[in-house]
């Protein structure tokens, strides 16, 4: 991937400190690419996309618990990590973009790791709707019940929306930035 800047870009990017100078291929010089976020995208996938809803439509669904089946909460459960999928895809598609870590190294890392979080909660998720399943199809010990399905499903949504939490204080820290912050 070609990656072309102005030699003020380049100046100002603080490749020149580290010895690098406008000879050396440009390439090699940014070669190490970091996460930033696009503020604009991530925000309106976060306004539009209805996944929240639905989360929060399970959570009670399963939390309710005479009224909800072992089948049912595993149907309901499979539907949220589909969604949860699209959601973390649609992040990743057009929230998440390549920057030079050189930029903003701290912004950087923190957005890597964001987006790594996303793979542990849908595997989180996942494992889920496994334990729903085998509730279902008896596959656990039978002490295992709705009741503990609720609560796993209730450390998956406290790290969910810790995770969303570090994704907005990301995204108003690069809007400040970007936009200044008044006085």
């Amino acid at each position: 991937m070609s990656i072309w800047f102005s030699e003020t870009e380049f100046r100002q990017s603080g490749v020149l400190s580290l010895g690098v100078h406008m000879d050396v291929d440009r390439e090699a010089a940014i070669a190490d690419q970091r996460m930033t976020l696009n503020v604009a995208f991530m925000s309106e996938i976060k306004e539009d996309f209805d996944f929240r809803e639905t989360l929060n439509n399970v959570y009670y669904r399963i939390n309710d618990e005479p009224l909800i089946s072992a089948r049912d909460a595993a149907k309901e459960l499979a539907a949220l990590r589909d969604q949860l999928e699209t959601y973390f895809a649609m992040e990743e598609f057009y929230g998440y973009f390549q920057q030079s870590a050189i930029t903003n190294p701290r912004v950087s890392h923190q957005a890597d790791v964001l987006r790594n979080d996303h793979e542990s909660l849908f595997l989180q998720l996942s494992e889920l709707v496994d334990l729903a399943e085998q509730i279902v199809y008896r596959e656990c010990s039978k002490q295992i019940t709705i009741r503990d399905l609720a609560i796993q499903l209730d450390s998956f949504c406290q790290a969910l929306a810790d995770h969303e939490q570090d994704e907005m204080e990301l995204m108003m820290r690069l809007h400040n930035e970007e936009f200044g912050v008044g006085d």
